[in-house]
């Protein structure tokens, strides 16, 4: 079985939408676009049970047709990132409409969103918008990496009231700051320390 090309056009028709004058910044544009290609792979896998190679097929085949014509930012592994992301989150409020629709026009405000993820202009934040996520993507691709779910939702939480940016994020992960709280009897000790900016040194090992 081979990429159909009615699937590589939703898909491309996703990347376009992202493209489109949007309300929002493109952190939120590239995450929400992230699921739906997450949703689409693995509802197009889900059709070819018959062969367990097909799933690798499709990045491969995706990657390439996706890099020709938006260049970088497609890689097998970005579009893997893009499946788990949708596997993992999947529970959270569905996400099943295109960007283009879930995303409001802002007036004389336009981001294009490049092959790489970065914005070529800025936007405003509109409040009509709600996102079951908060977070850039870039967030969302360390959160992955985070195999204990309970952990990742700490780190998910906490990146988000605390505002982190992902070396913020990266750095308390770094810190241990879930362990040394679920060892901790003072919890609301070692977030102070955090929110100050210090590092909460690992626990020693033994």
């Amino acid at each position: 079985m081979k990429l159909t090309p009615s699937f590589f056009k939703e898909i491309r028709e996703l990347v376009l939408s992202a493209r489109a004058p949007v309300s929002r910044g493109t952190d939120l544009v590239q995450v929400h676009t992230s699921f739906e290609i997450g949703r689409r792979i693995v509802q197009e896998e889900q059709q070819g049970k018959s062969r367990a190679d097909y799933g690798k097929q499709i990045l491969k085949e995706l990657s390439i047709k996706l890099c020709a014509e938006f260049g970088r930012g497609f890689s097998e592994d970005s579009l893997s990132n893009m499946r788990k992301f949708y596997l993992v989150f999947k529970n959270r409020n569905r996400i099943s409409e295109t960007v283009s629709r879930k995303l409001k026009p802002a007036r004389n405000t336009l981001i294009a969103m490049s092959g790489d993820g970065k914005s070529e202009t800025s936007s405003r934040i509109s409040p009509e918008v709600s996102s079951p996520f908060c977070l850039s993507w870039s967030h969302y691709v360390f959160l992955l990496g985070i195999k204990n779910a309970d952990e990742r939702s700490f780190y998910e939480i906490e990146a988000v009231s605390q505002n982190w940016a992902v070396r913020e994020l990266k750095r308390q992960f770094d810190s241990s700051l879930y362990e040394r709280l679920a060892l901790s009897r003072d919890k609301k000790g070692i977030r102070k320390l955090s929110r100050e900016g210090q590092i909460v040194s690992r626990p020693n090992s033994r």
